[in-house]
C-alpha cells in the first residue's frame, strides 16, 4: 500500500520529526485484530485525529511485509465516481504470474472495471457484458480475487464518504468474508456526526478502534519530540508551549504539527539572533492559521450551500457553544433552514455537536472561517450576536463575550463596560487571576484617562493575589505617568504595584521606593489607606532597607490603626503587621496572629486573612517554629478553600515545599519541587523558593552536583524579595559543596554577597542557614577573626529574637570556632547541645550535620575508636534519602583509614561493574566530567579516573564514549 503523509487526507499535514505520539494502544488493538484472522475493523475519529497515520504505521510493521496491501479513499464530491475507492486499491495489485490460471472466470468482472488488471484475470463471462449482471456478479468476483491473495488487507479510507454502490460492495464482502482478507475502513467520528458505518461481518472478527484527539500529556510530549532538535527551544518554554499548541489545536494531531511546522519557518526566517526571550510561544502565537490547515477547512466548507456558510459565519462570530436558535438569529436564518444548514455543517465536520450546543473544533479553525468573512460583515453580526445574547437570558450573563462582540461591533465605550462589569464579579468571587486579566485589558482598551484611572486602581488591588507579569506593572505605570491620576488614587495604585513588584516581577529596593512614593499622597487624603502602605513598607528583606527603617515604618502605621474601618484593608493590615513581627523574630508576632482568626466579611477579606497565615507559615518555618508553621498553612488552605488566586495557592505550595525539605520528608520532594517551579514561573520569588528546595533536592537526595549548583544558582538569580530563607540556604549549599570539594576560598566567595546583606540590614536573625558554613569557609582560608566577628555579631543580633533555629545555629558556629581554637572537648559539648536542639526543632538534617561535626571532632581527637559515631551518623543519612551525605561521610571515614566490609569479606565482582562502578557509569553516559562526577559522589578526581579505567577496561570500550549502562 502507498505510503501516505501525516494524516494528509485530513488535515494535509504530517509531523516531521515528532514520532508517533499517544496512540500505542490503539496500535496495538489494530495489530491483535489483524493477527486473529479474516475480519472488519473499524477506525473511528474525528478529522485530523490521526487514523490514516494509524493505520500506516501498524501496516510499515514487519510482521505484515510479505502481507498484500490495497489501500484507496472514498473520493470527496457532489457526485463521486462511482466504486472509486475500491478500484483505486486493486489497480495497485502487483503482478504475480500464474495467478490467473488460479482464479475462478468470475473475477475477470473485475477485469473490466480495473483495466490495469484485465490482460492478468482470466476473460469475464459472455453474460458480464450486460450492466445489470455485471453489477451482479461483481461483488462475488472481488470476493473471490481478494480470497485468493493470501493474507490480505484491504484499506478504505473515509467510508462516510462512500457511494451507494462501494456501501452495497462492501455490505456483500462484509456477509461472506473472504479467507485471508481483513477488511479496515477509517471513518470521521466527530460528536453528532452520524456514524455510516460497515455492518459487522457474518463470520470472522469485528473490531472498532476509535481514536480520540490528544490529551494534554500526548500533546506535550509530542512538542518535546518537535523541539528536541531545535536548539531555539528552551527547556523552561516547553510547558507553555505545549499547553498553547493544545489549546490552538484542540488535541488534533494534524492541526499541532500544521501549527509548528509555520512556527519553526518563522523562527527560521528572523535569523540567528531573532529569537530572544520566550520566541518560540511568541512564533507559535504569530504564525496565525496555517496554510494547510486553512486550505483544508475552506475544502470541508466547499459543498456548503448559503445558508450553512450563515452559520459559519455566526459561529465564527460568537466564537463560544451556542445553540441552533442563537446561530440562526444571528446568521437571520429561517429555524427550518438553520437545521438542515447545522447538519450539513456537522457531516462535514466544520462545526462539533456537543449536546445541543454547536462550535468549532478548535480555535483554528474559528479563525480560518472568521478570516473570510469581510469586515464590515463581522460588525453588523457581533452587534446581532452581542443582542441575541442579551435575549437568551442565560445566567449568569456572558459579559466577556458581550465585551468582545460590542467592542467587533464599534460600540467600544458598552464593550468596556461589560467588561468592568465582569472584572468586578470575578473579583467579588475570588477569582482573582480572571479579574486581573480583564482589568488589564480594559485599561489598555479604554479611551478615556477617567476610565483608564478608575480601571487601574482595581487592577493594582486584584493583582497583588494573581499572577502579574509584565503586561500588568506596564499598564498601571502608564497610568500613573500619562493620565496624571488625582493624588488620592495616585497612591492607592503606587502602593498596589508596589506590592505587585515585590511579590511577583519586580526587585525589592523598587517595590519599597514605590510604597515610600504612596505614603505621602495617602496620609494627605487617606489615612487608612496610608496605614496599609506603611503596614507594606514595614515588611523586611534581605534585599531591601536596613531593618530599623521597616520598624519605623511598623511604628507610624500603629498611630494610625484606630483610623482604619473598612474590613478588607484592616485585614491587609493586619497580615502585613504579624508578617514583618515574625519575620524578624519579634515576639509580639504571636499575638498579632490572633487578628487574623476573625469571621471573613469578604472574599477579599479572607484572601488577605490567608495570606497572612500562609506569610506566617513561611517565617515561622524559617525560624524554626516547625510544627506553628504547619498550623498556620493549615489555616491558610482552609481560608482558600473558596477562591481562587494563583499567588496564594503558590505560596502554599511553596510553604509544603521548605516545610518537608525541613523535616526531612523527602519521597517524591524533587518531583514536586519541579512541578511548582514550572507552575509559577511567571511569579519570581515563588520560583526561587521551589528551585530552592529542587536544587537542595538535587544535592542531597540525587547527589546531582551540576544540576544542584545551577538551581541553586538560579533561586538566587531569580529572588525578588527575599525575607531571609532563599539566598542564605542557597549561598550555604554552594559553600558546602565548594568545602567538600577543598576549596574553601571559593566557598568564601559563595558566601559573602549574602554576608554582606545580612551586615548591611542588620538581618541576623535570617543568619542560621549560612552563617555555620560561611564560618567552616572562613576558617578554612584563614580568616578566623573575622568568623568571630561574624559570630559575635549574629549573638548579639539575635540574642531577643524569638528564633530557635538561630541558637541551634549559633551553637554550630562556636563549636567551629572552639575546634579551630584547640579546644575540641568544647566543640563536641556545643555540638551535643546544637544536635539536641535540632532535634526539638524536627529538623533531621540540620541535627545530622551536627553528629558528623562531632564525629570529625571525636576522630580527630581519638581516630578509629571514635568511628562508631559517624558510622550511626551514615544511617541517618541513608534514612533520610541524603546520598551526597552518606557518600561525604564515608569519604571522611576513608580519610582516617577507617573503611567498612562486609560480613563476610569484599564482593568480588569479575567482569561486572562494582556498584560505585555502576554509579561512575550513569554519569560518565551523562556526559559528565572526571570532576562533575567527583563532586557528586564526593570523591577525588584520581578516583574517578581510576573507576573509569576500570570500567572501560571491563566493558573493553575503545573511548569513555563507548561506556554504557548494564
Amino acid at each position: 500500500m502507498e505510503s501516505r503523509p501525516f494524516d494528509a487526507p485530513h488535515d494535509g499535514v504530517r509531523s516531521e520529526g515528532a514520532g508517533f505520539v499517544g496512540r500505542s494502544e490503539e496500535a496495538r488493538r489494530l495489530r491483535a485484530a489483524l493477527r486473529a484472522g479474516p475480519g472488519v475493523v473499524v477506525v473511528r475519529g474525528e478529522a485530523g485525529a490521526g487514523t490514516s497515520r494509524l493505520v500506516d504505521e501498524v501496516l510499515a510493521g514487519p510482521e505484515f511485509a510479505r502481507w498484500t496491501q490495497l489501500g484507496g479513499r472514498c473520493p470527496d464530491g457532489a457526485e463521486p465516481p462511482p466504486l472509486e475507492a475500491v478500484t483505486s486499491a486493486l489497480a495497485r495489485l502487483p503482478h504475480r504470474p500464474g495467478l490467473a490460471d488460479r482464479m475462478p472466470p468470475v473475477t475477470g468482472v473485475v477485469g473490466l472495471l480495473v483495466p490495469e488488471l484485465a490482460d492478468r484475470l482470466p476473460e469475464p463471462p459472455a453474460s458480464a457484458s450486460d450492466p445489470e449482471v455485471r453489477r451482479g456478479l461483481l461483488p462475488r468476483a472481488v470476493g473471490a480475487l481478494l480470497g485468493s491473495l493470501g493474507d490480505t488487507v484491504l484499506v478504505l479510507e473515509e467510508v462516510h464518504l462512500a457511494d451507494p454502490e462501494t456501501l452495497r460492495l462492501l455490505d456483500r464482502l462484509t456477509g461472506a468474508l473472504p479467507a485471508g482478507l481483513r477488511l479496515v475502513v477509517t471513518e470521521d467520528a466527530a460528536p453528532g456526526l452520524p456514524v455510516l458505518a460497515v455492518r459487522a461481518p457474518a463470520s470472522g472478527r469485528y473490531e472498532e478502534i476509535l481514536v480520540p484527539p490528544w490529551t494534554p500529556e500526548e500533546t506535550e510530549e509530542f512538542v518535546r519530540l518537535w523541539a528536541a532538535g531545535r536548539p531555539r527551544v528552551r527547556p523552561e518554554e516547553l510547558p507553555e508551549l505545549s499547553a498553547l499548541v493544545h489549546e490552538l489545536s484542540g488535541g488534533l494531531p494534524g492541526a499541532a504539527g500544521a501549527l509548528l511546522a509555520d512556527a519553526g519557518e518563522l523562527l527560521s526566517a528572523g535569523g540567528e539572533g531573532g529569537t530572544a526571550g520566550r520566541a518560540v510561544p511568541a512564533a507559535v502565537r504569530e504564525a496565525g492559521v496555517p496554510g494547510r490547515v486553512a486550505r483544508e477547512f475552506a475544502r470541508r466548507c466547499a459543498p456548503l450551500a448559503e445558508d450553512a456558510w450563515r452559520i459559519v459565519e455566526a459561529a465564527a462570530v460568537l466564537d463560544r457553544p451556542a445553540p441552533v436558535g442563537i446561530l440562526a438569529e444571528v446568521a437571520e436564518c429561517p429555524p427550518e433552514a438553520a437545521e438542515a444548514a447545522v447538519d450539513a455543517c456537522v457531516r462535514r465536520s466544520v462545526l462539533r455537536a456537543e449536546g445541543a450546543a454547536l462550535s468549532f473544533r478548535h480555535p483554528l479553525d474559528r479563525r480560518a472561517a472568521l478570516a473570510r468573512v469581510p469586515g464590515p460583515r463581522v460588525a453588523r453580526l457581533s452587534l446581532r450576536a452581542a443582542r441575541a445574547l442579551h435575549r437568551a437570558g442565560d445566567r449568569p450573563v456572558p459579559l466577556v463575550d458581550l465585551a468582545r462582540l460590542y467592542t467587533a461591533a464599534g460600540h467600544v465605550r458598552e464593550g468596556l463596560r461589560c467588561l468592568v462589569v465582569a472584572a468586578d464579579r470575578a473579583a467579588a468571587a475570588g477569582d482573582y487571576a480572571t479579574a486581573t486579566r480583564l482589568y488589564t485589558r480594559a485599561v489598555v482598551e479604554a479611551p478615556r484617562t477617567g476610565g483608564r484611572v478608575r480601571t487601574a486602581a482595581k487592577l493594582a488591588r486584584t493583582a497583588q493575589l494573581a499572577r502579574a507579569g509584565e503586561q500588568v506593572v506596564a499598564a498601571v505605570r502608564a497610568v500613573l505617568d500619562e493620565d496624571d491620576p488625582p493624588p488620592h488614587l495616585r497612591g492607592e495604585i503606587r502602593l498596589h504595584l508596589g506590592v505587585v513588584l515585590r511579590n511577583q516581577t519586580g526587585g525589592a529596593l523598587d517595590s519599597l521606593e514605590e510604597v515610600a512614593r504612596a505614603i505621602p499622597d495617602l496620609e494627605a487624603s487617606h489615612p487608612q489607606t496610608a496605614a496599609r502602605a506603611m503596614a507594606v513598607a514595614a515588611i523586611p528583606s534581605l534585599q531591601g532597607w536596613p531593618l530599623d527603617r521597616h520598624r519605623h515604618w511598623l511604628d507610624r502605621g500603629e498611630t494610625l490603626t484606630e483610623q482604619v474601618t473598612d474590613p478588607v484593608a484592616r485585614a491587609a493590615i493586619a497580615a502585613n503587621r504579624a508578617t514583618a513581627l515574625m519575620l524578624v523574630g519579634d515576639r509580639r508576632a504571636w499575638h498579632a496572629a490572633e487578628a487574623l482568626r476573625g469571621p471573613a466579611g469578604s472574599a477579599m477579606e479572607a484572601a488577605h486573612h490567608a495570606r497572612g497565615w500562609t506569610n506566617l507559615a513561611h517565617a515561622a518555618s524559617a525560624l524554626g517554629h516547625g510544627a506553628r508553621a504547619r498550623d498556620f498553612l493549615d489555616r491558610a488552605v482552609a481560608g482558600l478553600a473558596d477562591s481562587s488566586s494563583p499567588y496564594l495557592e503558590g505560596l502554599v505550595a511553596t510553604a509544603r515545599l521548605v516545610l518537608a525539605w525541613h523535616a526531612g520528608h523527602w519521597d517524591g520532594l524533587h518531583a514536586a519541587a519541579d512541578r511548582t517551579t514550572r507552575l509559577y514561573q511567571e511569579i519570581p520569588d515563588l520560583t526561587a523558593e521551589a528551585m530552592l528546595v529542587r536544587g537542595l533536592a538535587s544535592l542531597h537526595v540525587l547527589g546531582d552536583v551540576p544540576r544542584a549548583r545551577h538551581d541553586l544558582a538560579e533561586a538566587a538569580r531569580t529572588a525578588c524579595y527575599d525575607t531571609g530563607f532563599v539566598l542564605t540556604s542557597s549561598a550555604a549549599a554552594t559553600a558546602r559543596v565548594h568545602l567538600e570539594a577543598g576549596r574553601p576560598e571559593q566557598a568564601c566567595e559563595v558566601v559573602e554577597d549574602v554576608l554582606g546583606r545580612i551586615e548591611r540590614t542588620r538581618g541576623w536573625v535570617w543568619a542560621s542557614e549560612v552563617l555555620p558554613v560561611a564560618v567552616e569557609a572562613l576558617r578554612g582560608s584563614g580568616r578566623t577573626a573575622r568568623a568571630r566577628r561574624l559570630v559575635a555579631d549574629f549573638a548579639a543580633g539575635s540574642a531577643d529574637a524569638d528564633a530557635p533555629a538561630a541558637r541551634a545555629a549559633l551553637a554550630v558556629c562556636r563549636a567551629l570556632l572552639a575546634e579551630a581554637a584547640g579546644r575540641p572537648d568544647d566543640a563536641v559539648a556545643l555540638l551535643t547541645d546544637a544536635e539536641e536542639r535540632w532535634r526539638l526543632l524536627d529538623r533531621p538534617l540540620d541535627a545530622a550535620r551536627a553528629v558528623e561535626a562531632r564525629g570529625r571532632c571525636l576522630l580527630d581527637l581519638h581516630g578509629e575508636a571514635a568511628a562508631r559515631g559517624v558510622q550511626d551518623v551514615v544511617e541517618v543519612y541513608r534514612h533520610l534519602g541524603a546520598r551526597w551525605d552518606v557518600a561525604r561521610c564515608q569519604r571522611l571515614l576513608r580519610r582516617h583509614a577507617i573503611v567498612t566490609t562486609h560480613r563476610r569479606g569484599r564482593l568480588g565482582y569479575g567482569d561486572r561493574l562494582s556498584p560505585r562502578e555502576e554509579e561512575v557509569a550513569r554519569l560518565v553516559v551523562q556526559g559528565r566530567a572526571n570532576r562533575d562526577i567527583a563532586e557528586s559522589l564526593v570523591l577525588s578526581t584520581r578516583t574517578v579516573e581510576h573507576h573509569v579505567a576500570r570500567i572501560m577496561r571491563k566493558q573493553r570500550a575503545a573511548s569513555r564514549g563507548d561506556i554504557t549502562l548494564p
